[in-house]
């Protein structure tokens, strides 16, 4: 059956691949985006592009009075190189603060949508010190700066009308051939310059795209799916066995560690998602049967790789 979808975040890396499957699957796709012309030419086929702002509730608005869901993937990457603490405080703040608007108009909707995926991310469980603990979705936080921010975005995403089924994406890094932080790594390896940040050990949940996609199709069709969901693989690897398998798929030297004090310079505010990386399990994902498309890492970056 084709329902009414409006998605948000539509031209970032997940949008743009989620976009596209919805209207492969013949659903109507709304696009909403700070740009909808930009927003056209880069995902065509969608039933409409509307103008968006997460920052206030606008006349997007209006074009949410009819769907049957909404997929919100707004916000601007957490994860940048040379980013401090005010970047990362700036861009928690637009998503707890654009959820808050979304969800609002949601549940004042006379007919609200019967579901809300949202975006969320395994920064809800903290980073600390490399440890062995696994992560499931019932796993208390750490303390620190990552997870109340990320709490408090699911805890917006949550106040909707109760007839609305909301599903929370707790997405590791993903994995893509059409951007991210793949390529470039790919490329690095090539070069001779793969790497990993020391001591090696700590763990890097990951997840690749298309299993981000098919997880939002099924999400959709499967009205038991309610609540967070870990978007991670099932095979748990570490940084160093990461960095081993980019060098092995681009049959480039084996990686070398970098010292963790260069990711304080380097990636800013996010060095802790690097250097404090938790052992997240797809549990739900696992009890419910659900069948990766790449489950192996090797498999995942061989198919990027060649992808691209």
């Amino acid at each position: 059956m084709s329902d009414r979808i409006a998605v948000t975040g539509a031209t970032g890396l997940v949008g743009r691949a989620v976009v596209a499957d919805l209207i492969t699957r013949h659903h109507e796709v709304v696009v909403l985006a700070r740009d909808p012309g930009r927003a056209r030419n880069a995902i065509p086929g969608a039933a409409d592009y509307v103008a968006y702002q997460q920052e206030h509730v606008g006349d997007w608005a209006r074009s949410l009075t009819s769907v049957d869901a909404v997929v919100n993937l707004a916000g601007a990457p957490l994860f940048r190189p040379f980013t401090g603490r005010r970047y990362f405080r700036k861009v928690t703040r637009q998503r707890v603060e654009g959820t808050r608007h979304l969800a609002a108009v949601l549940r004042s909707a006379a007919r609200p949508p019967r579901l809300l995926i949202n975006a969320s991310s395994v920064g809800v469980y903290g980073f600390g010190p490399p440890s062995d603990e696994v992560v499931e979705e019932d796993t208390a936080p750490l303390p620190g700066r990552h997870a109340p921010g990320s709490l408090a975005w699911e805890a917006e995403a949550s106040q909707v009308a109760p007839s609305t089924r909301v599903v929370l994406l707790r997405m590791g890094y993903v994995l893509s051939a059409d951007g991210g932080g793949l390529p470039y790594q790919l490329q690095q390896a090539r070069n001779g310059k793969a790497a990993y940040f020391a001591p090696g050990t700590q763990w890097l949940p990951w997840i690749h795209l298309a299993d981000v996609v098919n997880f939002v199709a099924h999400a959709l069709a499967e009205e038991h799916w309610r609540g967070a969901y870990n978007l991670v693989a099932p095979q748990e690897v570490r940084s160093r066995q990461f960095a081993e398998t980019l060098a092995g798929v681009a049959q480039a030297d084996p990686p070398r560690p970098t010292p963790a004090v260069l990711a304080r310079l380097f990636v800013g505010a996010g060095a802790d998602i690097i250097l404090g990386g938790r052992r997240v399990v797809p549990a739900r994902l696992t009890q419910a049967g659900y069948e990766f498309i790449h489950p192996d890492l090797h498999g995942a970056v061989q198919a990027c790789a060649h992808a691209g």
